[in-house]
């Protein structure tokens, strides 16, 4: 991606903004997260507001060095980044860019692997929990979750035909241990027989080891949360889960008629086809090693979410193009051989294709925290819903500003307050003079928003490090 398209960005997690040089520390901690993530790019010479700053053109190769030194210094493994300037609005950048390593955890030398590894969720750095810790040391290794024997479910070859009838009878084959083995739900180890991980999300144990590999599902009454028109759990096999959820889908979605060419059509509001195809995804390609968290779908008037835990294993941008990796290999395997998925990497092709039947939804895919959910939004009813609440924002400010027009007239301007306590305290935010004034959240942003029109306010730095700059003094 071009660096210009960057820093019109804001800071997720693949992107951070730097005005100067971070400390060393601070520096070590954003290349060991973004190497233990999905990669990303450190821009130096941009504040938190996306305005180009620049660097110290004359100390270009000083700070590469430096920042060379830290990695080398407080990372291990080492990480090895590219580091390059761009000149942008006759400013110079410099640029950090950190791929996905293959040698994770990488993690603060000085602090040792549990207390220094981190990763990138949202726009920040967060110190590795014990399960991902032990998810970057499987992903190393190559091994996928899913494949994992736990070696305290012991079974006896009678036992697996039980476990497993219900799935044999789906695949239309005849049970045996070969069969069992072949598709990842057992091993054998010396005459004895010990359930996998996708074993157990198929056998009666799975409640037990993994009560989180569930859907839950949710009709809300209007935009918010708060009240439940419909719920429903769906905690049974992964093949009944998606069943049932569905079913929840159309039970709860509206189902409307137009006049075709010849015959009466029938159209649901949302395409089951994308829904299912976005659901089995999210149940494929869900980390079932996060065991405080399942799928959910969440059905309001203005959308319908779903969402699954666990980042997405390849960046967001390459979905739709034919690029495939499964966090669960042997689960997709086993889904192909049902025809629950066809080809691998198709279906957000799919999903697209169906969308252009419906051009008032839109989809959106939000994976910028440890979680991935894919909106459906109405486009028309948020547009509606936006309107309204501007109407009644702008009601809410009039009033507000008649009433505070008659307290005036006893006391100073609330304009000239604002004014006289950033003179005080340069560095109060909006939510002190909020406090301060016991003014609302427009009214602040209306007197701040004059006072710098009429060139007596000016904000130094950025919204975060930053400060008000009073210039009538």
């Amino acid at each position: 991606m071009k660096v210009s398209d960057l820093v019109k960005q804001k800071e997720n997690r693949k992107l951070e903004f730097k005005v100067e040089l971070p400390a060393a520390e601070k520096f070590a901690k954003t290349a060991c997260a973004f190497s233990n993530s999905q990669g990303g790019y450190l821009i130096i010479g941009v504040d938190d507001n996306n305005t180009v700053v620049g660097i110290d053109a004359d100390k270009v190769v000083e700070h590469e060095e430096y920042l060379t030194s830290v990695i080398y210094d407080h990372c291990y493994p080492l990480i090895i980044p590219e580091i390059y300037t761009y000149t942008m609005q006759d400013k110079v950048l410099l640029i950090c860019q950190f791929y996905s390593s293959s040698q994770k955890p990488h993690y603060i030398r000085s602090k040792g692997k549990l207390n220094g590894t981190y990763v990138r969720l949202g726009s920040s750095n967060r110190l590795a929990t014990e399960e991902t810790l032990i998810s970057l040391e499987r992903e190393k290794r190559n091994f996928h979750f899913d494949s994992l024997v736990n070696y305290d479910l012991e079974v006896t070859e009678a036992q697996t035909y039980r476990l497993f009838k219900s799935l044999t009878h789906r695949l239309n084959e005849q049970g045996s241990v070969s069969l069992y083995e072949k598709l990842k739900l057992i091993c054998s180890e010396r005459g004895r027989y010990f359930l996998t991980n996708l074993g157990i999300l198929f056998s009666d144990k799975k409640q037990t080891f993994f009560p989180y590999a569930k859907i839950e599902c949710a009709r809300f009454k209007g935009i918010k949360t708060e009240i439940f028109i419909d719920q429903a759990t769906y905690d049974n096999d992964l093949i009944e889960a998606i069943e049932g959820a569905m079913e929840f889908i159309k039970r709860n979605i509206r189902l409307g008629a137009t006049i075709g060419e010849i015959y009466r059509e029938n159209r649901w509001e949302y395409p089951l086809l994308a829904l299912r195809e976005v659901l089995v995804n999210a149940v494929l390609h869900r980390d079932y090693s996060i065991l405080g968290s399942d799928i959910k779908i969440a059905i309001f008037d203005d959308m319908l979410e779903i969402t699954s835990p666990g980042i997405l294993v390849i960046d967001k941008e390459k979905l739709g193009f034919g690029y495939s990796e499964l966090r669960n290999p042997h689960l997709g395997a086993l889904l192909k051989r049902l025809e629950i998925i066809e080809q691998w990497g198709t279906g957000f092709n799919k999903i697209h294709s169906i969308m252009q039947d419906y051009p008032e939804l839109a989809i959106e895919i939000d994976d910028a925290s440890s979680f991935v959910q894919v909106k459906f939004i109405k486009i028309k009813l948020v547009q509606e819903t936006a309107q309204e609440t501007a109407q009644e924002t702008a009601q809410e400010t009039a009033q507000e500003t008649a009433q505070e027009t008659a307290q005036e007239t006893a006391q100073e301007n609330t304009k000239e307050m604002v004014l006289e306590l950033l003179r005080q305290n340069p560095k109060y935010t909006k939510l002190d003079l909020m406090r301060v004034l016991a003014k609302a959240d427009g009214t602040i942003k209306e007197h701040i928003a004059n006072l710098k029109k009429e060139g007596r306010l000016k904000r130094v730095g950025g919204t975060k490090s930053g400060h008000w700059q009073v210039l009538d003094e």
